[in-house]
């Protein structure tokens, strides 16, 4: 991360990581033109942002080149507490736009909700359990840090597939 010395704030660098290999991606919000160019070159398909308008302008452009949808999470900084069933509509609109090919999920930082929305694809798509997502996750996207509190939501994803077999 490098600090603008004239702001004294941290300068998130536009990154992609592949969680599955040409199907998932996550990184932190597209702030740039180039970072479109980035995500084109990478073939993403579709966007799926978990932050607020507010905290991630979208750019002009991104939904005339990407399938694009929007469900606003709550992070550390909210007074809501995520939901269970904000967590099963984020995993539908992944799935949805998994239809138009690779997806890069993205929040601001790409620190807790977009992480978090991978590890839950991982435990329904992949049937691993909430520790080795987070483990897996961990390696593959250094950083990650759901919350406690999100990290117990999955538990409920797992326990929903486990009750469907």
């Amino acid at each position: 991360m490098v600090v603008d010395p004239n702001a004294m704030q941290p300068i998130q660098r536009f990154r992609i990581d592949w969680v599955l290999a040409n199907d998932l991606a996550l990184g932190p919000a597209p702030r740039a033109d180039r970072h479109l160019k980035r995500l084109e070159a990478a073939g993403i398909g579709g966007v799926l942002s978990l932050c607020s308008e507010e905290e991630a302008q979208p750019l002009k452009g991104l939904a005339d080149q990407f399938q694009c949808q929007r469900i606003v999470l709550p992070d550390h900084r909210s007074a809501e507490v995520l939901s269970l069933q904000q967590l099963k509509s984020s995993l539908l609109a992944l799935s949805e736009l998994r239809q138009q090919g690779p997806v890069f999920v993205h929040c601001v930082a790409a620190v807790e909700r977009s992480p978090l929305i991978c590890m839950a694809w991982l435990i329904q798509q992949q049937q691993l359990n909430p520790s080795e997502a987070l483990d897996y996750l961990m390696q593959v996207h250094p950083g990650s840090n759901p919350l406690p509190r999100q990290y117990e939501l999955l538990k409920h994803i797992q326990s929903v597939k486990e009750v469907a077999l």
